[in-house]
């Protein structure tokens, strides 16, 4: 090394301020992507059935995908499911279409094809048929009249919850009803509706058609995404106590509404990322797309058709809980689940087929860790998917008779799972060991038993009188009563008379008086002519009269 090289070291090359770059990789980190994983996921599942078959799963295929799984690397499940135990909510009388969670895991809220929305206190439920393992609760709300329960969310702080239903109008609930205890439930307000006169969308504040997907942001109380059949995504900011204000209105342009004279498409589903960095936003023709939660809205970061099939809805869409990959669930090739990378979204990291599920709700949630999926199908099964290659780990039977589940939800803080069927049952499975909070508040309580009174304490018919009420117990000295005995012998007025007037005295103002005289005088409804001969007749008759008469006048 020469002395130019070491002088080199000291002198500067350039001069100026620098601006560092910002990366896309900065955002995430860079992670290898998983080679083929569709193919190896199509390869661990069995053939696709024929078209229109829905087929459970057997308990054969059950037990190789147990034999595969315990095969694989991760022979050892660093995150089982917490199954040991369960309890069961029931009051549903339709397909409970909705299911929400707060952050703290001690309140479940469930929507049905119904009206009905029940708010589950776990600390507050009470058994039910002298079962210690089937509950109920008392506390239900109509959001609105009628109207079907599409989607639920909780808030950040686990107090407000915002309900979707059939009506554009979302309504916002406060589970404590406006005090400090969570014994009552009150609703806060109810977002507006847009003018289904105007054609440009944007232009209207609220909603024109039926909700289907609500989400609240994870990083702020009072600000709310909700998805609608008018092919709009709005953004509400809730600070106000009555209504809420509309922020941004995003129009996805889908897939059919690329040809010319194509009707509105449908946004089936819409979340929050965990960070609150972006939406998703989906379509009932498969249209997938992913916009910045702070704006612009001009065009998505990202958007990608999720199904190779026309006409398969999006039922749902999930974010893994570190915001790098997104799951959906559809309706094509007999139910779908998918899993994308949002880094590269064009194709999707995995894809697995044959999990049929008759709800237009069917649902996919992550695992608290991120590294497992929850899908239901028909015959009362739960598929346990993992999420990098969508292979089956596992097949969970929750406590149901060959009811299909339509929601399913694993509460990261209490590690406990809420299974939804479409009779109406909500199954709540739990690990006494690993779990926390939730079901456990009211697992081991005892069922409260009514008191039956015996024929000592059973009080016999009749008049009750009480002590003091008696002559001998009253107290007349004192100025108590004193005052009593001059109250009773102070001089009253005489009763009222029945009649008009007041107080007795009639009497009749002047223009009483006045009609009553006209309605009284009937002179002018007689024939004067007829009046005057009656008295002829009785003047000729009287004898007595012409001796009155002048001697001129005389009859003769």
């Amino acid at each position: 090394m020469g002395l130019g090289d070491e002088l080199r070291k000291y002198i500067p090359q350039d001069f100026g301020k620098k601006k560092k770059k910002k990366k896309h990789a900065d955002k995430w980190e860079e992670e290898p992507r998983a080679e083929a994983p569709e193919r190896e996921a199509e390869a661990k599942l069995e053939p696709e059935p024929e078209a229109g078959a829905v087929e459970r799963p057997a308990e054969s295929t059950r037990d190789q995908a147990d034999t595969s799984s315990n095969s694989s690397s991760s022979r050892a499940d660093d995150e089982p499911p917490p199954m040991g135990q369960h309890i069961i909510l029931r009051g549903h009388t339709k397909a409970v279409s909705a299911l929400a969670w707060d952050p703290s895991g001690a309140v479940l809220v469930s929507g049905e094809h119904g009206a009905q929305v029940r708010i589950w206190d776990f600390s507050q439920v009470e058994s039910s048929s002298g079962s210690s393992s089937v509950y109920a609760t008392q506390r239900t709300v109509e959001a609105w009249s009628g109207q079907q329960t599409h989607a639920a969310a909780f808030n950040r702080t686990g107090r407000v919850v915002a309900c979707a239903t059939g009506d554009p109008r979302a309504k916002l609930l406060a589970l404590d009803g406006g005090s400090s205890s969570r014994g009552g439930t009150a609703v806060v307000s109810e977002l507006p509706r847009g003018d289904m006169y105007i054609r440009d969308l944007r232009r209207t504040t609220g909603h024109v058609a039926p909700l289907t997907s609500v989400d609240w942001h994870p990083l702020r109380d009072d600000e709310l995404v909700t998805a609608g059949a008018d092919s709009t995504v709005r953004i509400w900011s809730c600070e106000r106590p009555r209504g809420g204000t509309q922020l941004h209105v995003v129009v996805p342009r889908a897939r059919a509404m690329r040809g010319a004279g194509a009707s509105r498409v449908a946004v089936t589903a819409c979340a929050y990322a965990p960070d609150g960095s972006a939406i998703a936003a989906a379509h009932a023709d498969g249209t997938l797309a992913l916009w910045p939660a702070r704006g612009p809205f001009l065009r998505p970061l990202a958007s990608t058709m999720s199904d190779a099939t026309e006409g398969a809805a999006v039922s749902c869409v999930a974010f893994s809980p570190d915001s790098r990959l997104l799951a959906t669930r559809s309706s094509d090739r007999g139910g779908s689940v998918r899993v994308w990378d949002i880094r590269n979204a064009a194709t999707p990291v995995a894809a697995v087929h044959a999990l049929p599920c008759a709800a237009a709700e069917a649902s996919v949630a992550f695992s608290p860790a991120g590294r497992h999926l929850l899908a239901g199908v028909d015959g009362g099964m739960l598929a346990l998917l993992r999420a990098d290659s969508l292979a089956v780990a596992r097949w969970i039977e929750p406590p149901f008779a060959n009811s299909s589940v339509v929601r399913a939800l694993w509460h990261p803080r209490a590690n406990q799972i809420a299974v939804a069927s479409a009779a109406g049952d909500i199954a709540v499975m739990y690990d006494a060991a690993a779990s926390h909070g939730g079901a456990l508040l009211c697992a081991g309580r005892i069922p409260r038993r009514r008191r039956v009174a015996s024929s000592a304490e059973t009080v016999a018919p009749g008049p009750i009188v009480a002590p003091h009420a008696l002559p001998l117990f009253r107290d007349d000295s004192g100025a108590l009563a004193a005052a009593k005995r001059r109250s009773a012998n102070r001089p009253r007025p005489p009763p009222a008379v029945a009649g008009h007037g007041r107080g007795g005295c009639i009497g009749v103002n002047e223009t009483q008086h006045i009609m009553k005289s006209i309605i009284k005088d009937t002179m002018r409804d007689e024939d004067p002519r007829e009046a005057l001969l009656r008295f002829a007749d009785s003047a000729a008759g009287d004898g007595d009269g012409d001796d009155a008469l002048p001697p001129a006048k005389r009859r003769k």
